[in-house]
């Protein structure tokens, strides 16, 4: 199996028993699915996330309820800028119910250089993991290969995008994978 292979395997099983929620169709995407909400509110109530005081996270409409939450409880967001690759926008003391659209963060952010942010968190969509921390995203954009932080990196995920050992080499490794039901801790 290829990685391609193993992303269109997890789109078309999300996509055919009507698990993904908007954007769908899933593919192309760190998919949003029915009980990411549920858990969320798992990473949520994890150490990592109660301790963190600046979060970089992705984008996708999977993880809006936890960069809803960390602004909400005052973090600070760094986001990957939606049009412009490799920069990023910092995001502090914003009531989450003004930023519409994720896309839009850039305009009540300022631009930051990665290298010298004390980043506590990394929260990423993702395609397909595995028990042993393994992760699979959509193949381009955030985060991307040569994202190096020094901070755990957490995903969300449905179960059926959850394998105990990825049929593929993994591009990268998450420390915490929350499903609906349960916390992974590779």
């Amino acid at each position: 199996m290829t990685l391609g292979q193993l992303r269109e395997e997890i789109w078309n099983t999300l996509a055919r028993y009507d698990l993904a929620l908007h954007p769908t169709p899933p593919h192309g995407h760190h998919p949003n699915f029915l009980g990411a909400r549920k858990a969320a509110g798992l990473l949520l109530r994890t150490p990592e996330f109660q301790r963190a005081r600046l979060i970089l996270a992705g984008m996708d409409a999977v993880l809006k309820p936890l960069r809803e939450e960390a602004l909400k409880a005052g973090k600070a967001l760094i986001l990957p800028h939606p049009d412009r690759p490799g920069e990023f926008v910092l995001l502090k003391d914003l009531d989450p119910r003004r930023l519409k659209r994720v896309r839009e963060a850039y305009r009540y952010g300022v631009k930051v250089d990665l290298k010298n942010q004390p980043i506590d968190l990394v929260l990423i969509g993702a395609v397909a993991v595995d028990e042993e921390g393994g992760w699979v995203g959509k193949g381009y954009g955030f985060p991307q290969a040569w994202l190096a932080v020094e901070a755990p990196f957490a995903t969300l995920a449905h179960a059926l995008m959850v394998y105990p050992k990825l049929p593929v080499e993994p591009e990268r490794r998450v420390d915490l994978i929350a499903t609906p039901t349960r916390l992974i801790r590779p």
